[in-house]
């Protein structure tokens, strides 16, 4: 107690020592240094313990001032995590920053290449800057031999292991999407023969969630690896050529030429990789660009009609054809059928119906196993021959199944084109579109013989209106050949379906036939194509063209008049003798040719109607009334009452070949009559 009370004294004496000190000195004026100050003091009260400190307050103000202040803030390295709950009550949570440690050196760089995106940094910035590249900055020769360098480097890496560089894939086709148009034309020129190289020849599917959590080896996992990607690059890549195909022609020149490339590089593709992913998107492309009113001023028309063709011709099971025409058959329909002939004119090329026949239901399972001699069995004891019998069974089932599928597959696409297709004739005429009408007429007459017998009356029907609405009195050149091109198409619907078991009227277009005869006789065109004044080229077999469609009117009359009388029913001696005497009147203002040609058909008419002789004289003849030559109906007409009196003006004609004829039925005529 005692030795508290005097540390107590101490401390008060002390402090008051130091006050009385400190009073002074504001009295005087004088503010010495408190730490000199503290330093006396205490050097009189602990008896020289401790040195006495010898530094101005300046300095050390100075010094003080210029140490950098720093907040100690707990927080400052937390962020907010999940909050938690301590005895019923949520607490806050905060966890330390992870701060993020930028290593630039690359220690691996071949392990670079384990992922997708695994693309260095200094192509990403190449690529950057190219996108940022002024697309009308001129390249100078230097930078596009730099880039041409460049990309064959990539495809080289591609080729050589596609595998292991799928990087260098994917840097082509993001190079693809430049907007330099150097740099995106080239990319995308060379992105054709790798894909045609690097994609497998088989359709490749998604992994599912459990094929992703299994493992695999290495080469399995590299492979499925180098699959995904693959898919995702060639997505990217027929997108881009999707959005380049659809630069319409008013475009700038640039942009014009790279829509052209993308769809060399669509022709290109296609036939290769028919079988593989985005097959739908490739033909989608293909058709809208060809599906133009107008595809002249086109440069890939030619090569995109043949790759169509090449795909039909090719297809023998049918999966390919059944795409195209649904494709084909929605695009059409929103052009409003206004297309190309020449377009319409692929669906010529089906080699897929060329075998199919909806009537037929016989079975064509003719398979039976070859027997093997006696000599040559091998002994086998009764348990063994039980197996073996029973493996036989098996083997034999999984055949007839597989057979079964594949069969029923091929057919059902031979009946959803041909549905397809006939649906697509018919919209077609009853929209009225005169420049499809031939194409549509030769295409009845090679697939209408399949047709059922609702559609087929659908179809006589709708070319009956088209005959009737042509109004046969004053027809023009473009009429005429439509009118012959329905008679034609009609014949050759009936004559072709064997399956057609009732006898149809066909006495309208024989009626409308005969009321033709006079305008065919007088168009000057008669002989010549219907698009140019000038014979074919026979070299030039760049668009192949149906038979009926390029068939001049001559031709379609000899058609029209062989179906009549010789591939049907409806000739009779009457039509016989009508038409013999208005195709005499016809031949007097005939070209040459259409004239000897009409005088063969004459002459293989009167082998079967010989009764038509008796029209070359009047001796031995008796007729009733006259005939009336101005009506278009031929039984109004008493063609039994008419006289051929144009044989002797055609017996002084300047071609020798028409004297020739006359004379030769002039000759049998008489035969007849004796």
């Amino acid at each position: 107690m005692a030795k508290n009370k005097r540390l107590q004294e101490s401390i008060k004496k002390r402090t008051a020592e130091k006050r009385k000190h400190e009073d002074i000195l504001l009295e005087s004026g004088s503010f010495k240094d408190i730490g000199e100050l503290s330093a006396e003091i205490t050097d009189t009260s602990y008896s020289g313990t401790r040195k006495k400190r010898r530094s101005s307050w300046d300095s050390e103000e100075q010094e003080y001032e210029l140490k950098p202040r720093k907040l100690q803030n707990e927080e400052e390295d937390m962020v907010d995590s999940l909050p938690i709950k301590i005895d019923g009550k949520v607490a806050r949570n905060l966890v330390k920053r992870q701060k993020k440690t930028q290593d630039n050196n690359k220690e691996n760089d071949e392990e670079s290449f384990s992922s997708e995106s695994d693309i260095s940094d200094t192509e990403e910035q190449n690529i950057d800057h190219d996108d940022e590249k002024d697309e009308n900055e001129p390249d100078t020769e230097e930078t596009i031999v730099a880039l041409k360098e460049e990309i064959a480097e990539l495809v080289e890496k591609v080729m050589e292991d596609p595998e292991e560089h799928y990087a260098s894939l994917t840097r082509l086709v993001k190079m693809a999407h430049s907007k330099n148009p150097n740099t995106c034309k080239f990319a995308m020129l060379a992105l054709v023969p790798v894909f045609n190289s690097v994609i497998p020849g088989y359709r490749i599917r998604p992994l599912t969630e459990l094929e992703k959590k299994e493992k695999v080896s290495k080469d399995v996992a590299r492979l499925r690896n180098f699959e995904q990607n693959l898919v995702v690059n060639y997505k990217n890549y027929v997108g881009l050529l999707g959005k380049l195909a659809k630069i319409p022609n008013n475009s700038t020149p640039i942009k014009v030429a790279l829509g052209n490339l993308a769809m060399n590089a669509v022709n290109t593709l296609i036939p290769n990789v028919s079988h593989f992913n985005f097959r739908s998107d490739l033909l989608a492309i293909l058709i809208r660009r060809v599906c133009k009113p107008s595809i002249s001023s086109d440069p890939t028309a030619i090569q995109s009609i043949k790759t169509i063709e090449t795909l039909f011709t090719g297809d023998d099971e049918g999966t390919i054809s059944v795409e195209v025409i649904r494709i084909f058959c929605k695009v059409v329909k929103v052009r409003n059928y206004n297309i190309e002939e020449s377009v319409l004119n692929t669906l010529l090329s089906l080699d897929v119906l060329h075998d199919y026949d909806p009537n037929s239901k016989e079975e064509t399972d003719n398979y039976k196993p070859m027997k093997l001699k006696k000599k040559n069995r091998i002994h086998l004891s009764k348990k063994e021959r039980k197996a073996r019998k029973e493996m036989k069974e098996i083997e034999e089932e999984m055949r007839k199944a597989e057979l079964a599928v594949s069969a029923e597959e091929r057919e059902r696409n031979q009946a959803e084109i041909l549905k397809a297709i006939l649906t697509l004739y018919l919209n077609v005429l009853k929209s009225g579109n005169t420049r499809l009408i031939g194409s549509v007429l030769e295409g009845l007459s090679k697939f209408g013989n399949m047709a059922n017998f609702d559609l087929l009356g659908d179809f006589l029907e709708v070319m009956k209106e088209i005959i009737y609405e042509a109004e046969l009195d004053n027809l023009s050149s473009e009429e005429v050949r439509k009118v012959l091109l329905c008679i034609v198409t009609a014949f050759s619907l009936i004559s072709n379906n064997t399956h057609m078991k009732v006898n149809i009227d066909l006495s309208k277009f024989v009626d409308a036939l005969y009321s033709l005869l006079r305008y065919v006789a007088l168009d000057a065109d008669i002989e010549l194509s219907y698009k140019s004044l000038r014979l074919a080229d026979p070299l030039n077999i760049e668009i192949v063209k149906p038979s009926v469609n390029v068939s001049t009117k001559a031709e379609l009359l000899l058609k029209a008049l062989d179906h009549v009388f010789f591939r049907s029913k409806s000739g009779t001696r009457e039509r016989a003798s009508a038409f013999t005497k208005r195709l005499y009147m016809c031949m007097m203002h005939t070209p040459e040719k259409t004239t000897i040609a009409l005088l063969r058909f004459i002459d293989k008419l009167m082998n079967k109607y010989p009764e038509i002789g008796g029209l070359y004289s009047t001796e031995d003849r008796i007729t009733n009334g006259k005939f009336n030559m101005e009506t278009d109906s031929i039984s109004k007409s008493n063609p039994d009452a008419a006289t051929l009196w144009e044989n002797h003006l055609l017996s002084k004609h300047y071609c020798p070949g028409v004297i020739n004829g006359i004379r030769a039925l002039s000759k049998r005529s008489k035969e007849y009559s004796s």
